[in-house]
């Protein structure tokens, strides 16, 4: 990984010298000790193909180091010393969350809302009860809701999927209820469409052959899908309206207003919709050590790779709002230590 622009100039060096010092000489033993096997860590990412399934993917690459690979100051891995990552294809976020309970996966992508609902045991979670193990290393880049039609097909605004087939992504998914909620601000009940549960990928097949009319999902734009539904099927991105908007963001704190410039899929004009931030997430009792070491490499991949999937402020914030659960306290003893070394390293954010 070659240093790029976000790093204002900033030489790879000069970033892992950084981050070597913000680890803190008392992980020094415990990152010997990681290093001295090789330890697999599963994140649970979600349907294959899916968004975040490719965020995890970027993760898995930034956090592993091998054995026997190169050295990160010889432009080598910079990841986790004897770490292989593996990006787990599941049914998403609620998945993730019930695995992570079990402690059948090391780490889980999940929403925000869906994720602050885990730990505090609401909603689809409230069976299982409060989840107060449930922290996060780092929040992901906010995503946007895209409801997507065929041009030609009559639907010209969200109102009007009423009695129609949608297709809403896998059931009890973030993107589902998110759908849901859209669909009932715009007064269509769930009994008054058909939801298939389909991934972004099988919908958009299913659309382009019409055997769906919409299909709803959320998306980093500009989306693989939406850009090649639209470039070769004549597809069409609904608006939403500003009032559907704020009263989304008053039903949901974890939702905030977005825009989808035109530039993203070459639209007249720019495109009004909903986003959510994507979290990534262990338990608490995950050694600080081995936090650390993630937080550290989720840092210098993300300085070094304007192609990032992480938000831009993960490093520089601790908002409970935008990610709906606590940080690790090892992920915020690096965030503080980065804060504290902000104006002796200009040019680092």
């Amino acid at each position: 990984m070659a240093a790029s622009g976000r790093n204002g100039g900033v030489g790879r060096r000069a970033l892992l010298a950084s981050a070597l010092a913000l680890a803190g000489a008392a992980a020094c033993p415990g990152m010997a000790a990681l290093a001295q096997q090789v330890r697999f860590f599963r994140i649970g990412a979600g349907p294959a193909g899916g968004t975040l399934f490719r965020s995890a993917g970027w993760i898995c690459a930034a956090v592993s180091n091998p054995p026997g690979s190169r050295p990160c100051e010889k432009n080598g891995s910079c990841g986790v010393p004897g770490m292989i990552a593996l990006a787990q294809s599941t049914e998403g976020g609620f998945a993730n969350l019930k695995a992570l309970r079990e402690r059948s996966l090391d780490a889980g992508i999940a929403y925000a809302d869906m994720a602050h609902d885990a730990l505090a045991g609401k909603g689809g979670f409230k069976a299982a009860g409060p989840f107060p193990e449930l922290c996060a290393v780092t929040a992901l880049a906010p995503e946007s809701l895209h409801i997507l039609v065929r041009r030609g097909g009559g639907i010209r605004k969200v109102a009007d999927l009423k009695g129609k087939r949608v297709a809403i992504g896998a059931a009890a998914s973030d993107p589902a209820a998110l759908a849901a909620l859209v669909l009932r601000l715009h007064g269509i009940a769930r009994r008054a469409y058909k939801a298939v549960a389909l991934d972004p990928e099988a919908a958009a097949g299913a659309l382009a052959e019409g055997r769906v009319d919409a299909m709803i999902f959320l998306a980093r734009p500009p989306s693989a899908v939406a850009r090649q539904m639209m470039q070769d099927h004549g597809g069409v991105l609904l608006p939403l309206a500003a009032a559907r908007v704020a009263a989304a963001v008053e039903a949901n704190p974890f939702l905030s207003p977005s825009i989808i410039p035109s530039a993203a899929y070459g639209t007249a004009d720019p495109i009004p919709s909903l986003a959510t931030v994507p979290v990534l997430l262990v338990r608490r009792e995950m050694d600080a050590d081995l936090v650390t070491a993630l937080s550290r490499a989720l840092w210098l991949a993300m300085k070094a790779d304007d192609t990032h999937p992480l938000d831009d402020a993960a490093f520089a914030t601790a908002q409970i709002k935008r990610r709906g659960v606590p940080l690790h306290p090892a992920a915020q003893a690096f965030r503080d230590a980065l804060a504290r070394q902000d104006s002796a390293m200009p040019g680092m954010r």
